[in-house]
């Protein structure tokens, strides 16, 4: 029975941080960080751990902001092969503390910040945890001093590598296993190498600006490392900020989330910015066509639609600029083909049985980066053509019931940013008296355009969809509230109409 350092995963780490540890693998603000420093955070993990009496402790929560000594701390906990209990810094000091006493971590690592917040100290010392300081110095973890004497209570040793949190676009986040072996399965289904022993450090960096609590920025900064590819990390996203770092660093391929890719559409940006740039990977939420072609469109560059969930460890389908070439044109808004590895198809919502090829029903999955061993039932409503393509329709969940007839809210968004003055827009369900369900509408609007009214909205959708599909509220506001991916959060768009009981006339 292999020892968890020596699974495939962890052992690929150590290696490439051992390969040129004086090269550069992390930059962050002005700041450069050598392959020694994350190397440093392996050997700083296992001595804190034995200095504290507990060198078997294995569960480790972190509060992985986007900064270089959590990310440092996520890299150490994976390549010792112990388990990652992802702690989120964007929760309020009640609800972190709440998370630290349901997941029991037996050490708890965190930036000086977070260590400051009312709570934090008490939850981990109410566990008797191992507290360390994840910091940007020379040692990139810390023993913190503690009022309490650490006693981390045994915890069961398995396989899971990462307890994930999902992003929380329908509701408080859910927490997802994710074990060494389906990671392992992800990351060579993508083509980043576990399994072999040669190291080839890249030239290229990868940009990472997904929050690391998200699989989006987690599974990136662990794959460039297995990779050996640079990191350049930013804390959140800014356009400008965003462009600076592309121009400083010239990536080959880029990742923008829709909402990202609208911003960075929305900008002022030239299109030399991309010079040297091969492709857009687009994931996390649909990505509507008319935006990837405008975005080639105006800068050149061909965007790759990718499609994934926290459950499967990453991406399981998706376009690669081969197969762009030959279908982007006639397969426009699919989100790809499956991964090597992987198999879809489409099923009756009642039933269970299979439909045919362009018949719109649930998605199921298989492949060895899926949890189980047979078919995962997803929340999403897609459909697969005869040449194997995949298109996304909407989410069961997300669906409004509308007495009777069933409305995607994405046929209502994307009519609405059809309009040269919608920025962006969220659809969601409000209860009703008579109806058991309507469709409400949050808008925003494009930077120097005149704001329509809410009735100019809805004429504008009166000719474009079905009179059941016509929202009974269209609210303009500043910014849609978003999760840490940049998701929109229905929960909370839904919180902007009141009263929350709803009588349609």
């Amino acid at each position: 029975m292999l020892l968890p350092a020596d699974r495939p995963l962890p052992l690929r780490l150590r290696r490439v941080l051992a390969h040129a540890p004086e090269t550069i693998a992390l930059t962050f603000e002005d700041r450069v960080f050598s392959w020694e420093y994350l190397r440093r955070g392996v050997e700083e993990l296992d001595r804190l751990l034995a200095a504290a009496g507990a060198p078997d402790a294995h569960r480790v929560g972190i509060v992985l902001r986007n900064r270089p000594g959590p990310l440092a701390a996520l890299v150490a906990t994976v390549a010792t092969g112990r388990e990652v209990v992802v702690l989120s810094p964007f929760h309020g000091d009640v609800a972190l503390a709440q998370d630290i006493a349901a997941l029991s971590p037996q050490v708890v690592v965190a930036d000086a910040e977070d260590w400051d917040r009312d709570g934090m100290a008490g939850a981990v010392a109410r566990l008797a945890a191992i507290p360390l300081e994840a910091g940007e110095g020379e040692r990139p973890l810390t023993a913190r001093a503690a009022q309490w004497t650490p006693a981390p209570r045994p915890a069961e040793r398995g396989d899971v590598a990462v307890l994930m949190q999902t992003s929380g676009t329908t509701g408080r986040p859910k927490r997802v296993e994710l074990t060494y072996t389906k990671l392992t399965a992800a990351f060579e289904t993508s083509g980043t190498p576990v399994a072999t022993a040669e190291v080839r450090l890249r030239a290229h960096p990868s940009i990472v600006w997904t929050s690391l609590v998200h699989i989006g920025g987690l599974y990136f900064v662990l794959a460039n490392v297995a990779a050996g590819l640079q990191t350049a990390l930013l804390e959140r996203f800014d356009v400008h900020q965003w462009a600076a770092l592309v121009r400083r660093t010239k990536p080959r391929r880029i990742r923008l989330a829709p909402a990202a890719l609208r911003m960075v559409l929305q900008s002022d940006l030239s299109a030399d910015l991309f010079d040297g740039v091969e492709s857009v990977s687009s994931g996390t939420a649909p990505l509507p066509p008319e935006d990837a072609d405008r975005f080639t469109g105006r800068f050149g560059v061909p965007v790759l639609s990718v499609y994934g969930a926290t459950e499967f460890a990453g991406a399981i389908v998706g376009w690669d600029l081969p197969l762009h070439r030959e279908w982007g044109t006639t397969k426009r808004g699919s989100v790809g083909r499956p991964f090597r590895g992987v198999t879809v198809r489409v099923i009756d919502r009642a039933t269970g049985e299979p439909l045919a090829a362009g018949a719109v029903g649930v998605l199921e999955a298989s492949g060895a980066q899926l949890p189980g061993d047979s078919w995962v039932r997803t929340t999403d409503l897609a459909s697969v053509d005869e040449d194997g393509f995949l298109y996304i329709h909407g989410r069961v969940d997300d669906a409004i019931n509308r007495g009777g007839f069933t409305i995607v809210p994405t046929v209502i968004e994307d009519a609405l940013r059809a309009h040269p003055a919608v920025r962006d827009a969220s659809a969601v369900a409000i209860p009703d008296e008579r109806l058991g369900e309507v469709p409400v509408v949050a808008v925003t609007i494009r930077d120097g355009v005149r704001c329509p009214d809410p009735g100019q909205l809805r004429a504008w959708l009166a000719q474009r969809l079905a009179r059941y599909h016509l929202p009974t509220e269209i609210k303009i506001v500043d910014e849609l509230p978003r999760t840490p991916s940049m998701k929109v959060s229905r929960p909370a768009v839904q919180a902007l109409f009141e009263p929350a009981r709803h009588t349609s006339a």
